[in-house]
């Protein structure tokens, strides 16, 4: 996605390629690792999200909505972390 986003197919014909990497979705696939208050603790000391937990699927879908609107006109070839700060608990500064 980051070697492509910048080239004439995509940004040279307007179009903001970018990606989303989210954390716990409360969704159907989560559903049964999240149905207990047991599997939600265990869930989310593998996966921290301490900005606000789990989320729910209108979070992604928001942030989706945006990328691909008139309104983003240069967030362009990022990946963007919806994941409550798990990327930051688990990597830190180990990645920069």
């Amino acid at each position: 996605m980051r070697r492509e986003a910048a080239n004439q197919r995509w940004a040279g014909s307007g179009i903001p390629l970018n990606a989303v990497a989210p954390g716990i979705i409360a969704t159907p696939m989560t559903a049964d690792l999240i149905s207990t208050e047991q599997g939600r603790e265990v869930l989310l000391q593998n996966v921290p999200m301490p900005l606000n937990g789990i989320a729910d699927p209108i979070v992604v879908a928001r942030l989706l909505a945006w990328l691909g609107s008139e309104e983003n006109t240069h967030v362009c070839g990022q990946i963007i972390y919806v994941d409550g700060g798990s990327d930051v608990v688990l990597r830190g500064d180990a990645v920069w």
